[in-house]
């Protein structure tokens, strides 16, 4: 008997500094290559983080709707307290 074992898709990113306009394409480009995996859990850990402005959470939250769409989980993970106040007003980008 042959049973399929799944296999945990897991995939980290890593940022730091400052979220901004300015640098926000950076962000984009560490996250984009992997939002096209279905049934992946994309990790990005904030702890680096000392800005988050609303371009990098505009990111965010389009990251996390094309991830959902796949089957796939966007995990915010490990931000700074000001990063934490930031990330409070991305439900309001959820929608």
């Amino acid at each position: 008997m042959v049973v399929p074992v799944a296999v945990a898709k897991v995939i980290r990113v890593r940022v730091s500094g400052e979220v901004d306009a300015s640098t926000v394409d950076l962000l984009v480009s560490a996250i984009e290559p992997h939002l096209d995996m279905s049934n992946a859990r994309i990790v990005v850990d904030l702890s680096g983080v000392t800005f988050l402005g609303t371009a990098g959470l505009r990111v965010l939250a389009r990251a996390e709707r094309h991830a959902n769409r796949l089957g796939s989980e966007l995990c915010l993970v490990s931000p700074s307290v000001a990063v934490q106040r930031s990330l409070a007003m991305l439900h309001l980008l959820r929608t």
